[in-house]
């Protein structure tokens, strides 16, 4: 017999890499053929780069209409005896053909004002023959720049994109309009992170604890690595940034952002001092950054990036991702980082650099036509800007610089706003995080002009989200993408939520809670705070987030260390705000809005609040007060406490009746070592799906379980509501408290206390 040597072995694999033809990979439209075996005998393994566009098996999703083309890198590994060699090819898969089929095109009622240059909408919002809703693309007979010189109504037309599906829109001209304004005035404000203290022995404060040790140990000039090469600085020997931030991808930058922003909070929590040196040190390394870019007659004065001005050059001119990866996203991290330190930290340096940065921003953009302005904020992921409106808005309510507003609305996206304004859900295909924040930045607008159309999208964005795109966990969106409302148990994969979409619906919900403090504000927040975001932290200190929260049949948590992808960005900062919504307070009263263990200090009023949660029953919750004085305490009653709930205040049983936004109210003169308990009647609980009703997860209080199991498939349980109590047996142990369904001894515990384990978050009724 003959035995083949390694020379033979390569020769044979070089011969099949060689020889193996797939055709044109520049313009895939149709499933790829895939060898598992090479002509000359090498076992061939395949894996995509993007499994939502191209599987390992060679199966082709085109992109949806709208979203453009997508490159994705196929590897190839090629096997014969010892040998083993690699080859990665460019598969560009093309979008989906515009075959859209219309069964109604939403009315289309504008205002206008006499004398003035008015833009009709990019968009028209339809409904497809399938059902979906969604906001489509319209050329405009004569284009969407109108001048009305005498009032009255007038009926403009148009066709929808790329068809001859014929749109009308009717403008109503009038001599004057005046956008309708309401106070800004917040009802009630969150307590500075130094006013919260986290109770040791609970899983937020390890979480926080964990990321505290990660940020310890970062190298700050590693951060800097990208910023200090653009700008032709010395980098100081330091490491060059891995993943999304390495020096050959478009987005490097961001991250740096993100730990700035965290930085900043984490000093806010923590009161660490080494934490507040590194952001010192990062923030004068941006500004010489910022000045040497400034320097150079190739760039404009204010710009600061961790490359040059060329993707905002290609931008503009409708370059599509992934020749170009979203500019604006990465300059809102880095304008969200500066403005956190100036925040928290008190730092002017970095608003100085935030000021210059704003003022860049401006004089690119107002240059800017209607047109490439809304074209460009509707292209995928290449326009995406994350929340740059939020923080021009918020550097506007600081320096005052008309430009600064003026820059964040500039930012306004038809293919969002338009239906928003109309109260028409129309977010399913559209990119989740790529929308959530242009919405926070909406809020924030409203919060610096008082134009309460800006208020009102942000509120019926954060309803439609919550009621109709939500998971169990409180996430959002499948593969990062929204789906049709109410579409959940139809997408259970191995991408659903992605953490930061999580990590942004929780700033809005925050946001909109100051506004009209309500019960189910605090509600959403608490599922996904406990079962997202909490779930979504490496149980090591490593810095390490899920990008998505796997939701399909034995699913498994994956944490990115290294790969600086978004999540891991966000994830640096979610661990240090798990106290801001815990308390909010007005003149007259103190909320109690989410059950954490916890110290607070108001100072205004020189009361200390403790609180303390039973870790093995959720609804068993101890007040104290140290202080004296008449307020209100207002307590969340939750939406998972059943009708055998109680109080007592001193030993002393007290009505615990919830008022209509929710809180059970005490209002009394409060002296030192007063105590209240409160018994929540927690029980565990089945939330269904709303699409597919037999598929259910298991929830104890606040939490969603998980049941530990290797099985790829669901798990097929006889649960009912009416008995679930009795088909399974409480256990405490090493998660703190467990549920084991006895027929078929199956483990259930909290989603955040899974590590590695495979695990079921729903599971199907028989």
């Amino acid at each position: 017999m003959k035995i083949s040597t390694v020379q033979e072995d390569e020769s044979i694999v070089m011969k099949d890499l060689e020889s193996l033809y797939l055709g044109n990979l520049a313009t895939v439209e149709f499933d790829l053929h895939l060898p598992r075996k090479g002509k000359y005998g090498s076992k061939i393994t395949w894996t995509s780069g993007d499994s939502r566009f191209l599987h390992n098996d060679g199966m082709v999703t085109r992109p949806k209409y709208g979203i453009g083309k997508r490159t994705v890198p196929l590897r190839a590994s090629f096997q014969y005896g010892s040998c083993v060699k690699e080859k990665v090819y460019e598969v560009t898969i093309l979008e989906e053909e515009n075959n859209i089929q219309v069964s109604r095109i939403y009315p289309t009622h504008l205002k206008a004002e006499l004398g003035k240059t008015f833009y009709l909408p990019a968009v028209a919002v339809v409904e497809t023959v399938e059902g979906e809703v969604i906001s489509h693309g319209v050329d405009w007979e004569q284009g969407e720049e109108r001048f009305f010189e005498e009032p009255g109504s007038f009926m403009i037309k148009g066709v929808l994109k790329d068809t001859t599906i014929p749109v009308k829109a009717k403008v109503l001209v009038a001599a004057k309009l005046d956008r309708e304004t309401i106070d800004t005035a917040p009802a009630a404000s969150s307590f500075p992170a130094g006013a919260v203290i986290l109770k040791d022995g609970t899983a937020f404060k390890a979480a926080q604890d964990r990321s505290l040790a990660f940020l310890k140990k970062v190298n700050d000039d590693q951060m800097l690595y990208n910023f200090r090469a653009a700008a032709d600085l010395d980098t100081r020997g330091a490491p060059e940034m891995t993943g999304w931030d390495s020096p050959d991808c478009l987005l490097r930058g961001h991250t740096t952002g993100h730990y700035l922003s965290a930085l900043a909070l984490c000093y806010a929590a923590t009161g660490d001092e080494d934490i507040n040196r590194k952001a010192e040190y990062v923030v004068a390394s941006l500004e010489e950054c910022q000045l040497a870019f400034a320097s150079k007659p190739e760039y404009h004065a204010g710009f600061l990036s961790g490359y040059s001005e060329e993707q905002f050059d290609l931008l503009e001119k409708f370059t599509r991702y992934p020749e170009i990866w979203a500019p604006y996203y990465t300059l809102h991290k880095i304008f969200a980082g500066l403005l956190d330190c100036y925040r928290h930290l008190g730092n002017s340096m970095a608003l100085a650099i935030a000021d210059k940065l704003g003022d860049w921003v401006y004089r690119r953009l107002s240059r800017l036509s209607n047109r490439v302005l809304k074209k460009m904020w509707g292209m995928y992921i290449a326009g995406e800007f994350g929340g740059i409106n939020d923080s021009l808005a918020e550097l506007y309510t600081i320096t005052h610089k008309p430009e600064h507003l003026a820059a964040a609305k500039l930012f306004d996206n038809d293919r969002l706003f338009v239906p928003m304004r109309a109260e028409i859900d129309a977010i399913g295909g559209l990119h989740a995080n790529q929308h959530i924040p242009q919405v926070i930045g909406a809020l924030k607008i409203f919060q610096a002009t008082g134009e309460k159309e800006y208020y009102d999208m942000a509120h019926f964005f954060w309803k439609s989200v919550t009621e109709a795109h939500t998971y169990s966990i409180g996430g959002t969106g499948e593969g990062e993408m929204f789906r049709q409302p109410g579409r959940i148990g139809e997408y259970l994969s191995d991408k659903t939520a992605e953490t930061c979409a999580s990590y942004n619906m929780l700033k809005l919900t925050k946001d909109l809670f100051a506004y009209r403090p309500a019960a189910e504000y605090m509600d959403y927040y608490e599922r996904t705070m406990f079962n997202h975001i909490l779930a979504s932290c490496d149980h090591q200190p490593t810095g390490g987030s899920t990008y998505f929260m796997p939701l399909a049949p034995g699913g498994a948590k994956s944490f990115d260390v290294s790969g600086n992808t978004c999540c891991h960005g966000t994830g640096l900062e979610n661990h240090m705000k798990y106290s801001e919504a815990v308390y909010f307070y007005d003149e007259f009263t103190l909320y109690v809005n989410l059950f954490v263990a916890s110290t607070l200090h108001w100072k205004e009023r020189q009361v200390r609040l403790t609180m303390d949660v039973d870790g093995h029953n959720p609804g068993n919750v101890t007040l104290r007060v140290e202080g004296t004085g008449d307020f209100i305490l207002k307590v969340r009653r939750p939406h998972w406490s059943g009708p055998g709930c109680r109080m007592e205040i001193n030993g002393g049983q007290a009505d615990m009746a919830a008022d209509s936004a929710g809180y059970v109210s005490i209002s009394r003169k409060w002296q030192r070592g007063d105590e209240i308990k409160l018994f929540f009647d927690c029980g565990l609980r089945l939330e269904a799906a709303t699409d597919r009703k037999e598929r259910v997860s298991l929830a104890y209080g606040p939490y969603i379980l998980a049941a530990l199991s290797e099985a790829d498939d669901y798990l097929r349980l006889p649960l009912r509501e009416e008995s679930v109590q009795e088909s399974f047996v409480k256990e405490t142990g090493p998660h703190g408290f467990a549920f084991r369904y006895v027929e078929d001894d199956l483990l259930f515990i909290p989603l955040a206390d899974v590590f590695h384990e495979r695990y079921h978050v729903y599971v199907e009724q028989v």
